[in-house]
């Protein structure tokens, strides 16, 4: 299993506006949550909002995990993730739009090992 983390740092105000452009209650594209819930190799997507309340800046990040690399890369590579991230324009034309964002970094990880919840139920005296 693999891991891949976006990390967006955006301007103040503006993290609520990046948060629904992915899970698509922006009323645009329909988000990143919607399209990828079908995505073969898909496991899971969570939105981290990381607390800076001193910082000039707002950070998001994107949590995604996959059952392999080849997965996520299929996923970047396909028509709907072109239609969740709203990309028709051109790169340059794009990378204008994004409104309140000042830089991202993406970040794999492959999962060594986890931990599985126990059961809660059992009560011990």
């Amino acid at each position: 299993m693999i891991i891949v983390t976006n990390t967006i740092r955006v301007e103040k105000g503006a993290l609520e506006h990046v948060v629904r452009q992915f899970t698509g209650s922006d009323g645009g594209h329909g988000g990143a949550a919607q399209h990828i819930q079908n995505v073969d190799g898909f496991l899971g997507f969570e939105l981290w909002e990381t607390d800076l309340p001193d910082a000039d800046y707002e950070e998001l990040t994107v949590m995604s995990k996959w059952e392999s690399a080849a997965a996520q890369q299929a996923w970047v590579k396909s028509e709907a993730f072109k239609k969740a991230h709203g990309r028709k324009k051109d790169y340059r034309e794009q990378k204008r739009d994004r409104k309140g964002i000042l830089e991202n970094k993406i970040t794999q990880y492959q999962v060594r090992h986890v931990v599985p919840l126990s059961d809660r139920g059992t009560a011990h005296e």
